[in-house]
């Protein structure tokens, strides 16, 4: 064994243990799960199939194109996710190449969960063709993760702020107010880290490697390309909504829209399927429920599933040219 490849053994032994961390956010993972079982359960009793799919129908067709267009710049947005990232680590690499790796990894990511493992194989294959360091790749995932989760804590700060009737369904279980106070500490921490950055350039070691966190500007970008995905991906599920009584202004259910993804991204489920629904359905109890989720169903058709495919294309495209480039390479070399 040479002396890398004891290095990568090395390194990769630790990670074979489950840490107290990981079993907590597994633990964590099941009880979300659990929950949206249980609410679901409660909800069929009051839907059918045949009113969802009646409501699927009755879409009009000027808003499913309207939802398409807003689902398309959200994807466009996300290549915003992967150019801070490069940005940051030092790499400048070609739009082509940046928008191929954010589209086929966040569709794999946004259908089937797992993100390290699906998002993440993705930019593996692509990034490291363009000499990116397989420790940077791990960067490139962590930083773009974070760019989502600053959007997520902002715009669910600001809404909660301003929104006080999204805890009427949890009134006799949360105290009163504290919608706004659960939004005054998101925002605060938002601040304490946007602060940090500004402040805070020394650079962090773990192990051999080496990382300062995004300054004060970049985090600003990331806080600003987190909200616009939101409000495009939101967006695009709110016009599906709009037929349906009972929908909520578009900053109140924005709102929704990011607790939703944030309940789905904690249970690990695919997609957080079964969980975002519960939670969107929970969170607006005066709406029709075969409206809304009939409205969920379409927009997981227009935001996940065909996204997904056309996310398979492009990876088979990637492969492809890696394999001609390969053979063209090999056709050089021959005397």
């Amino acid at each position: 064994m040479s002396k890398r490849d004891a290095a990568v053994a090395a390194d990769a032994a630790p990670k074979a243990r489950m840490g107290w961390g990981q079993w907590l956010g597994l633990a964590l993972g099941l009880f979300v799960l659990g929950l949206a079982a249980w609410g679901l359960n409660k909800i069929a009793g009051q839907v059918t199939i045949a009113d969802v799919i009646a409501e699927v129908r009755a879409t009009p067709a000027p808003l499913v194109v309207a939802a398409v267009v807003s689902a398309a710049l959200s994807y466009v947005v996300l290549v915003g996710y992967d150019w801070l990232a490069t940005r940051h680590l030092g790499y400048v690499i070609g739009w082509p190449t940046l928008a191929a790796a954010s589209f086929a990894s966040f569709t794999m990511s946004h259908t089937l969960g797992v993100t390290v493992l699906t998002g993440g194989t993705v930019r593996y294959q692509i990034y490291t063709r363009e000499g990116v360091k397989p420790a940077d790749i791990a960067m490139i995932i962590l930083l773009c993760g974070w760019t989502f989760w600053l959007g997520i804590v902002f715009v669910a700060g600001i809404g909660l702020l301003v929104s006080p009737d999204l805890s009427a369904p949890f009134r006799e279980f949360a105290p009163a107010g504290l919608e706004r106070w659960t939004g005054v500490a998101l925002l605060a921490g938002t601040a304490a880290y946007l602060l940090l950055a500004w402040l805070w350039r020394r650079e962090f070691r773990v192990f051999r490697y080496a990382f300062t966190i995004p300054d004060g500007r970049e985090t600003l970008l990331q806080i600003a390309i987190g909200t616009i995905d939101l409000a495009f991906a939101g967006g695009a599920l709110y016009l599906l909504l709009l037929p349906v009584a009972g929908t909520p202004d578009l900053l109140t259910f924005l709102t929704i829209y990011a607790v939703a993804m944030l309940m789905g991204a904690l249970s690990h489920a695919p997609g957080g399927l079964g969980v975002f629904e519960l939670v969107v359905v929970a969170l607006m109890p005066t709406a029709d429920k075969a409206g809304v989720l009939g409205a969920v169903a379409l927009f997981r058709l227009i935001y996940t599933f065909i996204p997904f495919v056309l996310g398979v294309c492009v990876i088979a495209w990637q492969e492809w040219k890696a394999v001609r480039a390969l053979r063209r390479a090999r056709r050089m070399r021959r005397p």
